[in-house]
Parts: C-alpha cells; structure tokens; sequence
C-alpha cells in the first residue's frame, strides 16, 4: 500500500510539472502598458528634461503608450532602479550598461551615430599656463561621476597609458558627479585639471553656458564607444523590435524629428549590440572595475 501511494505522489508530481511547463509555455509576452524611461544625470536636470522630453513624447506616440520620464541623481541609482524593475528604457553610458547587461542582462536597442567613436576633453581654466598633462602633477584633478565611461573609466585608462596614476599623481584626486559640473569647477578654480564628456562640454560653449575665455581644452583621447539606449529583457521580441525601429526610423528630413535629434546632439541611431562594448569590458577587466559594485 505504502509503495501504491508513493507511486501516485510521483504521478500527481508529474502531471503538476507538465502543468507548469505548459502554463509557461502559453504565457503571453509582457507587453508594457507604461513606458518608463530614465536617463543617466550626467547633466544638470533642466538640461536633461529639455534635451530628452521631445525623443520621450515621439517615442511614446509612435509606440501608441504613455511614457513616464524618471529622473535620477546618481549613475548608481539609475542602475538599481533598473535592477528593480522600475524602468523599462534607461540611457547608460558604455560602463552603466556593460553592469546592467552583466547583472539584469539589459537588451542593447540603439546608440547615436557619434557613439562609436566618442571622446574626452582634459579641461583646465584658460589663464592656466600649463600646455601638457604631465605638467599638473601635484595640483587638483577632478573626474566626473565614479561610473561615468567618458568621465572617469576611459580617461583614467589612458591616464594610465600614460604612466599617471591620478591618486599619486595629483594632490586631490576629486569627482564632481556631472560633466557640466565638471566644467563649473574648473572654471571657479575647484580644480585645476577636470575631464569631461567631449559633446557636453562642446555643447556648453555652444550655448553660452561655458565660455572659452574661462574654460580650454588641453587635451582630447582617442576615441571608444560610449552611450546606449537600452531595454529592460521583457520577452517580447515584437516590442523590442518596434521601440528599436521608432529610434532608427527618426530622420533629420523631418523638420520636427531632426529638432529631436538635435536636442540629443545626434544626427542618427544605429542598431547596438553587446559586441560594441567588448573593448570597454576589457578595458574595465584592466582596470578590475568589472569587480566594483
């Protein structure tokens, strides 16, 4: 009797397995009701809600959804609120995503044409007489945020080329948080040396919000990739693909759709995958940041 039961437990068992099996087979893609989109700070936020809200309410309409715009203070909470769930298409720098896709295996959708080959400005004051890098040793240096690709791991990597090891080489090795910020100090003297997102900082000279009789490039890097749009693994290959084509279907031919590019500081997207990163993982491998937090 004891052996009839115990073969009718394994049955039942059975059958519950097969069940579940089926149910997850039938389960429907998740199909987003809301989109909830966050950015990296690396400016300040009116900055950001000018150059992102037009992409936001162009990328809603043509998904047919509503859209929510979060914004976060820290790289690292753009990343945990992604760990969380909480955001469905968030904008990393090339480091932010390599985590994300390592930690929550973030889906690479679409990056701007000049993100392929992206680079860093070394910004020192104007009135400064130093022509090299060489020539700050013991001053004030400044990177931008800790996980910033074009603010601290790709400028410290050729730092690094270049024999300079910031927490030895400089008096204070500092981080302001923001590119713009970045620039702001150099300008008021917080710093004597900074490094600072190259559009960004060619952006503020545009607008007014740096002036080159106060600010001046002494050096720019070689170029990397850097910046992603990238979507939270949702198990829907058809949405994937219709946010990624509504990226690439923008066109500066469309008078109202280049104004969205231009706000971006893009002239087109691309299609991105993980590939694109493979120099910045091994990069971060060199560096051991893969194994920061």
């Amino acid at each position: 009797m004891e052996k009839i039961k115990q073969l009718l437990l394994l049955v039942l068992m059975a059958f519950a397995i097969c069940a579940c099996s089926a149910d997850s087979e039938n389960q429907s893609p998740e199909e987003p009701t809301l989109l909830r989109i966050s950015i990296l700070p690396d400016e300040s936020k009116d900055k950001l809600l000018e150059r992102y809200t037009p992409l936001c309410e162009y990328l809603s309409a043509e998904l047919g959804i509503p859209y929510r715009l979060i914004l976060v203070k820290t790289y690292d909470e753009l990343l945990e609120l992604f760990h969380r769930k909480e955001i469905d298409l968030a904008y990393f720098g090339g480091y932010t995503f390599i985590k994300a896709h390592l930690r929550d295996q973030a889906v690479p959708l679409v990056m701007r044409n000049v993100d392929t080959r992206f680079t860093s400005y070394f910004l020192t004051r104007t009135d400064n007489p130093r022509r090299s890098l060489t020539e700050f040793k013991g001053l004030i240096f400044t990177f931008g945020s800790d996980l910033s690709t074009s603010g601290h791991l790709m400028p410290r990597f050729f730092l690094k080329k270049m024999g300079i090891i910031p927490e030895k080489f400089f008096t204070k090795t500092l981080y302001s948080g923001k590119h713009d910020q970045t620039a702001y100090w150099i300008r008021d003297g917080q710093a004597d040396l900074g490094v600072a997102n190259n559009l960004v900082i060619d952006q503020m000279y545009k607008d007014g919000r740096l002036s080159r009789q106060d600010v001046r490039i002494i050096e720019e890097t070689p170029p990397y990739p850097d910046y992603v749009w990238a979507l939270r693994p949702l198990n829907n290959k058809a949405f994937e693909i219709k946010l990624r084509n509504a990226f690439l279907s923008l066109s500066k031919i469309n008078e109202a759709q280049d104004q969205i590019l231009k706000g971006v500081i893009a002239e087109s997207f691309l299609p991105a995958g993980v590939n694109d990163f493979a120099k910045l993982m091994e990069i971060m491998n060199d560096l051991n940041f893969s194994e920061k937090k």
